[in-house]
């Protein structure tokens, strides 16, 4: 009766633990969860650290002063790279647009601006012309921003709610306790997932950087972390810094702004590749479909997919490999 209770239970935080992601792509919760599930990891990894050294108690009220430290501080250069966004951003483009006239006049393209208080009535025009999309854009961007910072307080509540008697006194323990080991199994593969996106972001980070000195690009200084910013953004964060880049590149020359914008697409989709490569020998599962999982995740939930569906896979394969087999 007890090991029929216990499968029960099992089976019940299965069916919730599936729920819960059923959730999250049919709600769009995805950046709620990121930033939850990457809150967590952190304030736990401080807290693994420090409870060897002090006690369990004030381990964790360290680990929360810390994070909130290197929280503040990531939002200070958020602020400063936004800022930074409104000055060197007119300086190319100021330099970048007549040339980008002579070109298409070379080839025989009319634009739609010859320079740039053309380019900024445009854009006010435009912007008129589509105020209900932008209000909707706004919304949701104003939307995501409050599920991430939802998503940063439910972490710290889980951090600090502690799991009470060991002992099964009812089914709502067993299914308490049975949910607590299906989560940590999902949470071992998203930290795995990060180092890895940690060490591709690098990668990538340093390739640009290498490839904005040798072809000596004016601005490097703010080129180089709004690549890195930008990147985190969905679709739309890549496309600016790709053509901020090129932007500064036509500065130069058309030649190696047509180098600089074949250099972007081509980093872009290895991403993929090194993506699935160095995710894939993570959590130990083949690059081919580690790739089609990668592919899945950013159709079904688009930039938060792309970390989840890797994590995923590593806890589907953990939790297959603890089920017994007999044929």
């Amino acid at each position: 009766m007890k090991a029929s209770s216990a499968s029960f239970a099992r089976n019940v935080s299965y069916l919730l633990f599936a729920a819960l992601f059923v959730t999250v792509v049919v709600l769009k919760l995805g950046p709620l969860m990121i930033a939850g599930l990457f809150s967590f990891m952190v304030l736990d990894s401080m807290y693994r650290s420090l409870r060897l050294k002090v006690p369990a108690r004030r381990a964790k009220w360290i680990a929360l002063g810390a994070f909130l430290i290197l929280a503040t501080l990531f939002g200070w250069f958020t602020s400063i790279f936004i800022r930074g966004m409104f000055t060197t951003v007119p300086k190319i483009a100021s330099t970048a647009i007549p040339r980008l006239v002579e070109v298409a006049d070379a080839y025989g393209y009319d634009l739609p601006f010859d320079d740039m208080l053309e380019l900024r009535e445009l854009i006010v025009r435009s912007v008129k012309q589509n105020v209900p999309r932008i209000t909707k854009a706004s919304g949701l961007i104003s939307k995501r921003f409050f599920y991430v910072i939802a998503g940063i307080f439910i972490a710290i509540f889980c951090f600090f709610t502690t799991h009470g008697k060991d002992e099964q006194e009812n089914l709502y323990d067993a299914i308490r306790d049975e949910l607590f080991k299906r989560a940590g199994s999902f949470m071992a593969g998203f930290e795995k997932v990060v180092g890895a996106q940690v060490i591709i972001s690098a990668i990538n980070t340093a390739a640009t950087a290498v490839f904005l000195v040798s072809t000596g690009l004016p601005h490097i200084a703010f080129l180089v972390p709004a690549t890195f910013v930008l990147g985190l953004l969905p679709i739309v964060g890549n496309i600016i810094s790709n053509a901020i880049i090129v932007a500064s590149a036509l500065m130069i020359s058309t030649k190696l702004a047509v180098i600089s914008l074949g250099f972007l697409v081509f980093i872009h989709k290895a991403e993929y590749f090194l993506n699935s490569r160095i995710v894939g020998a993570s959590i130990r599962f083949p690059t081919w479909l580690t790739l089609m999982g990668i592919v899945v995740g950013e159709v079904v939930m688009g930039v938060p997919g792309i970390i989840l569906a890797p994590a995923i896979i590593y806890y589907v394969r953990a939790e297959l490999s603890d089920l017994p087999y007999n044929p």
